[in-house]
């Protein structure tokens, strides 16, 4: 397995060109982050590659959602810009959400479609993009997440839902994403999830369960979990997605202790 950190959530009094520099001291050489729009891509890469960082994956949701059959072909146009800004960075790897977030929370499409149909749009946008990213040699990652509080609204947040929805495209390029925190949150049952569907499944998300905080905080056992799906054989990505309990110096050396540990 290979371990990652999103350096979105570390570091909140520092900018997020710094951040890549620190979490490189810590210990890990590759990074997720969330959207690029806005950012200097060019400065993103010069810092990576002085550092000898690896972008892993980042998110290719903006202001329009998968799940919004009105806003569909903006949704896949923002996919296939993000696309030429992933093989700038030299990343492989894209993340989609069900549906994009407002300041409000999850974008709420409720009152305008139902669940069969917003999955139904989900499943359209992937099948014109299936082509292109296999063309670019570039894989999507959907991301069920939970749909609590402002959240409320958010269409897919089963991990057997959206499985279903990447069998049925059935696209080398498009798979899941587990988050176990988000899974945790929304049917439990973590391990079996994803040992079922580990053909499709080749990154992870981890934070500790019910704050969202380092591995080790709540009540989620990530030492077993990990221990079994290396044992399982995956060989991908685990990434690191969690708001520090206190000093991020702290949470970082927790993360590469259980990284070291499992190996």
């Amino acid at each position: 397995m290979k371990y990652a950190i999103n350096i979105e959530p570390l570091y909140p009094d520092l900018d997020f060109y710094e951040k890549i520099k620190r979490v490189k001291a810590a210990g890990f050489d590759e990074i997720e982050f969330w959207g690029w729009y806005g950012r200097d891509v060019d400065q993103i890469k010069k810092i990576c590659k002085e550092n000898e960082v690896k972008i892993s994956a980042f998110c290719a949701t903006s202001t329009y959602s998968m799940c919004d059959r009105a806003n569909s072909d903006n949704a896949v146009n923002w996919v296939k810009e993000t696309i030429q800004t992933a093989k700038h960075l030299e990343c492989d790897t894209l993340i989609v959400f069900p549906n994009h977030f407002t300041e409000y929370g999850a974008a709420d499409f409720r009152k305008y479609y139902s669940h069969s149909e917003m999955a139904a749009s989900i499943v359209r946008n992937f099948m014109i993009l299936a082509p292109i990213l296999e063309k670019e040699g570039i894989t999507l990652l959907l991301e069920p997440l939970h749909n609590q509080g402002d959240d409320k609204g958010m269409s897919i947040t089963h991990t057997k839902e959206g499985a279903d929805i990447i069998r049925t495209v059935g696209s080398p390029n498009i798979k899941l994403l587990c988050d176990f925190y988000h899974m945790q949150l929304m049917h439990g049952n973590l391990l079996p999830n994803f040992l079922t569907n580990m053909d499709i499944v080749p990154y992870v998300h981890i934070a500790d369960a019910p704050d969202r905080f380092e591995p080790g905080t709540g009540e989620i056992n990530y030492e077993f979990i990990l221990s079994e799906m290396k044992k399982s054989g995956f060989n991908g990505i685990v990434c690191y997605e969690f708001f520090p309990q206190g000093d991020t110096e702290k949470a970082l050396k927790v993360a590469k202790e259980l990284s070291n540990k499992i190996g």
